[in-house]
């Protein structure tokens, strides 16, 4: 994920699953140069915040990957803004289908 805030810095974070019960989340901030003490205490800052909002984020994403590993998941409805995902799994769904479908009249 790529997040550009404010001027003249951006940040990255990956979420690396590891395990079915491990992850790894790393976050990189990137700005330019402070040129004063203030634009060095303001990248300080912002640091923090982002630490703060990652661990929140995280947390959502160990509730995702706990909620994965159960054997039986029920469906997770998606909204709108997830037209992406619902498309891959409509597109996945009629792959096996199809592969299914294909199984049986051989």
């Amino acid at each position: 994920m790529i997040l550009i805030w404010g001027q003249s810095w951006y940040l990255t974070y990956h979420y690396w699953p590891t395990a079915s019960n491990q992850h790894i989340f790393e976050g990189t901030l990137y700005f330019v140069p402070a040129k004063t003490a203030r634009e060095r205490v303001a990248h300080e800052l912002a640091a923090l915040s982002f630490k703060e909002y990652g661990h929140q984020d995280a947390n959502t994403l160990e509730a995702t990957q706990t909620n994965a590993r159960v054997p039986r998941a029920r469906p997770v409805p998606l909204g709108d803004q997830e037209v992406l995902c619902r498309h891959l799994h409509k597109v996945a769904g009629e792959w096996v289908d199809d592969y299914k479908r294909q199984l049986t009249e051989v």
